[in-house]
């Protein structure tokens, strides 16, 4: 088989600055991941966490702190006179989704739209940087710490984002902030070697509580926490981790459990257990622990640090905590860009999740008749040219093919905007290119620069973007959008707005400058189910695939709802059984356009005959997949192709395998000894279900895109570990002999 082996896309994500989970009143538990180029990552942390979805960052637009707010308490309790109206609203706002607020080193704080990955309101902080922020127990008042050493207090209750007060002001900027267990009071740690203890009525300090110092240099207090039995935690740039008593301000007790700077704390919620992680990339987990005095005296809580263990290999910047039986996860991040997963309770006894670096998928698109490769990284698009080779002596084990044509970097695309590029794609007939952000949604035209063949340009195609604004305008939405696809006639462009409309645009009276839009599908943001017309939370398309004779137009949103469309006669078809499990991958089969492959997160996939509206009867016959191969294995399918070699099979893909799936045939039901004693009877497995062939490597890593140009004919675009870690500084902690 011919392999082209491509390492050019050299996508780098980004340093990982804040994590945090919802809070405990969220049905579905999320985990936000803030980066240093401004994205937010929303992971699921079910089926050992994947990826939902992507807030796209910008320029100068660093995360610093990251915090979710989930209010559990009416604003205005008082005024209810009936029991059941009272418990009715109540349950009405805790159904409310979860709200996202980030801060960076510009003085705004912002609160995220989920649905439409866009800012939904900010503030103007107006003390400089904003370093740090902590929510309340109930998510109503959001406080800030900035630069010119104030704490600010926000309300946001009932929705609201507003100033409401701003505390006395200290020598050197906020470097950390949290509430205390009752909310009566706030800890900070500032950039002049002290810890905080304020008043929120008042504003004003009721303790200050120093750190060492060393060569009377100023210690930085990075990380603060307040914890049950009045207890105040720190961690310094000295790698100490300091217990104070809150009530009277004294220090209870000191441990030195890192060589550098303490970057982050947490604490589980019934203020047992605690992590702490830093510049010396080490995770330690301390766990409270009861020595009795005396009998006539309450006994006292010390901390006792019970094993730590370094999984990273640069600094951490960021830990999240959820103790909860459901998620009991300790989740790490920081310079090396990788999250990092361990079971809380039990660490560090049980092994982590390492979870990839190149959780997104569709950063490359592919023109297989021209054998151009399009990459898309946060702001630029870059276009290449596959190579060839000659042919493989296949007489010789291990010999490979002369390359008498490498691979051609072909042109570089800039775009100059705030907001980072959401999707990209490049048509089958290499003449198009469209980009989309949250702002904006971009025609690009490929043609020869200068009248040179050899050398290519990229046009913008203004005349597209004032059809598009125009019919935006006029059906009152935004700008901006989540997807753009093209369909494989090249023909047609398929764009999803940001308000996850789907919108058909005819490309094909191009010379004549005319893009009319032929039709918009709205299911995906109509908010009312379809099932019992109640109001469902917001949704975000995630997945959109067009099938090879672009019949038929596949999506799904992070609902779980597969709609089907047919692009001949611009109506939905088919609405795919909604699944408890995620779904995760879509896919039509170019041989068979009808059929549609879905994957979902437990790794299991179905089939479905688009035509008949049903699952194939493949799929019927091996619908358990409980037990298969990848079902049991950690990475998760990124993706399906298939050979046109051989039509009954597909290769099925992740982030670091490659799985070839059998759709022919199957294995029996295993060989039954049907020789027996006398005073024996025969034995049928119960309810045994067929498997099928499935065929794994893991020779490739990491995989980003995987496709075949032609009968056994493969691209693979890869991005390795090495590469990435080739691109960071020097860690600061060198591993040493049995270290």
């Amino acid at each position: 088989m011919e392999l082209h082996r491509c390492r050019f896309v050299d996508y780098q994500p980004a340093t990982i600055n804040a994590l945090d989970f919802t809070p405990a009143s969220v049905k579905q538990t999320r985990l936000a991941v803030g980066r240093a180029n401004g994205d937010i990552e929303i992971w699921d942390p079910s089926y050992r966490y994947r990826l939902e979805k992507v807030i796209p960052g910008g320029h100068g637009q660093s995360i610093e702190s990251l915090v979710w707010a989930h209010q559990s308490k009416l604003s205005d309790m008082g005024s209810y006179d009936d029991a059941e109206e009272l418990e009715a609203d109540l349950k009405r706002l805790l159904a409310e989704p979860p709200r996202l607020f980030s801060s960076s080193l510009n003085s705004y704080i912002i609160e995220w739209d989920p649905q439409t990955l866009a800012a939904k309101k900010s503030v103007d902080s107006n003390g400089g940087a904003v370093w740090c922020l902590a929510v309340n127990s109930d998510s109503s008042r959001l406080a800030a710490g900035c630069e010119d050493g104030c704490i600010r207090v926000f309300d946001i209750t009932d929705g609201q984002l507003e100033y409401q007060r701003c505390f006395e002001s200290q020598k050197g900027r906020i470097l950390s902030i949290a509430w205390g267990p009752d909310d009566s009071y706030i800890v900070s740690g500032g950039s002049d070697s002290s810890v905080r203890k304020w008043n929120v009525e008042t504003g004003r300090a009721t303790h200050r509580m120093t750190v060492d110092k060393k060569n009377k240099e100023p210690t930085m207090v990075w990380t603060v926490a307040a914890t049950k039995n009045n207890t105040i935690v720190s961690g310094d740039s000295l790698g100490n981790l300091m217990f104070w008593d809150s009530e009277i301000g004294t220090m209870k007790q000191s441990l030195k459990v890192h060589g550098a700077d303490i970057l982050s704390v947490v604490v589980s919620q019934d203020g047992n257990l605690l992590f702490s992680a830093g510049v010396d990339r080490k995770v330690v987990v301390c766990r409270r622990v009861q020595q009795e005095k005396n009998k006539m005296k309450a006994s006292r809580g010390t901390w006792a640090t019970i094993g730590s263990h370094r999984y990273h290999s640069h600094d951490i910047r960021a830990l999240a905590l959820d103790a909860s039986p459901e998620i009991n996860s300790i989740v790490s991040g920081g310079v090396d860009v990788e999250l990092i997963v361990s079971p809380a309770l039990e660490y560090p006894r049980l092994p982590p999740n390492r979870i990839t670096p190149f959780a997104r998928k569709n950063l490359v698109s592919l023109s297989k008749s021209h054998k151009m490769v399009l990459a898309r990284f946060f702001d630029t698009i870059s276009l290449w040219k596959l190579g060839q080779a000659g042919q493989l002596d296949t007489s010789t084990s291990g010999s490979l093919p002369e390359m008498y044509e490498p691979h051609e970097f072909l042109l570089k695309l800039q775009l100059k905007d705030d907001c980072y590029i959401t999707s990209a794609a490049l048509s089958e007939n290499a003449q198009w290119i469209a980009a989309c952000d949250v702002e904006n949604i971009r025609l690009f035209k490929i043609q020869p620069q200068d009248g040179e063949s050899d050398q290519l340009m990229v046009k913008k195609v203004r005349e597209f973007d004032l059809s598009l604004s125009s019919y935006l305008a006029q059906h009152d939405m935004a700008l901006g959008g989540h997807h753009v696809l093209f369909t494989p006639s090249s023909d047609k462009l398929i764009v999803v707005t940001v308000e996850s409309k789907i919108l058909v645009v005819d490309l094909s009276h191009w010379e004549q400058n005319e893009f009319e839009v032929l039709a918009e599908f709205g299911h995906h943001s109509d908010k009312s189910d379809n099932n019992n017309n109640t109001q469902t939370a917001p949704r975000t398309v995630t997945n959109i695939v067009v099938s090879e004779d672009g019949q038929w137009l596949g999506t799904n949103d992070d609902q779980n709802n597969t709609y089907v469309y047919s692009l001949d006669n611009l109506k939905r078809n088919f609405v795919l059984p909604r699944s408890n499990v995620p779904q995760t991958v879509l896919s039509f089969n170019p041989f068979r356009p009808n059929e549609l492959f879905v994957a979902y997160a437990d790794n299991t996939f179905r089939l479905f005959d688009i035509e008949h509206k049903c699952q194939t009867k493949w799929s019927k016959k091996h619908n358990n997949q409980s037990e298969s191969r990848l079902a049991t294995f950690r990475d998760r399918i990124r993706g399906v192709t298939y050979n046109p070699s051989d039509k009954n099979k597909m290769v099925v893909y992740g982030s670091v395998f490659m799985a070839q799936v059998d759709l022919t045939n199957s294995k029996g039901n295993p060989k039954i000894n049907h020789k027996r004693k006398a005073d024996q009877h025969d034995v049928t497995p119960v309810n045994q279900q067929p498997g099928f062939e499935v065929t794994l490597t893991n020779k490739f890593k990491h995989i980003l895109h995987c496709d075949f140009l032609d009968a056994n004919s493969m691209m693979v675009v890869e991005r390795t570990k090495e590469s990435l870690l080739e691109t960071l500084p020097a860690s600061f902690y060198v591993s040493h002999f049995n270290n």
